[in-house]
């Protein structure tokens, strides 16, 4: 298996999604995943960190993100179950470094 190279800002993000999802993102949990995360992350960011986990290209998941952005609502049931998954693995946690990430 490749090592990949994560950008150090990336890496908590990277860890999260191999915990939440370790036989990788469910096409119907992709785009509310990206909802989630949203609120969190920059545009770019958020789309680095899917694109490296999930193979797909950065530029096609900026496109995703960017979508998400102007849409962004998804069934409570769905992202209830993505959200359950991400806090098995920490997402709290992940928040607060997140947070105070974009305050630097």
């Amino acid at each position: 298996m490749m090592q990949k190279t994560i950008p150090a800002h990336l890496v908590s993000t990277y860890r999260l999604l191999q915990c939440a999802f370790p036989q990788g993102i469910e096409d119907q949990e992709y785009l509310p995943l990206l909802s989630i995360l949203y609120e969190q992350m920059s545009d770019r960011s958020l789309a680095q960190a899917i694109a490296e986990f999930t193979g797909r290209e950065y530029h096609i998941v900026l496109n995703d993100v960017y979508h998400i952005g102007a849409i962004a609502t998804f069934s409570a049931k769905v992202t209830d179950l993505i959200k359950q998954k991400l806090i098995h693995c920490g997402y709290e946690k992940w928040l607060v470094e997140e947070s105070s990430q974009s305050a630097i």
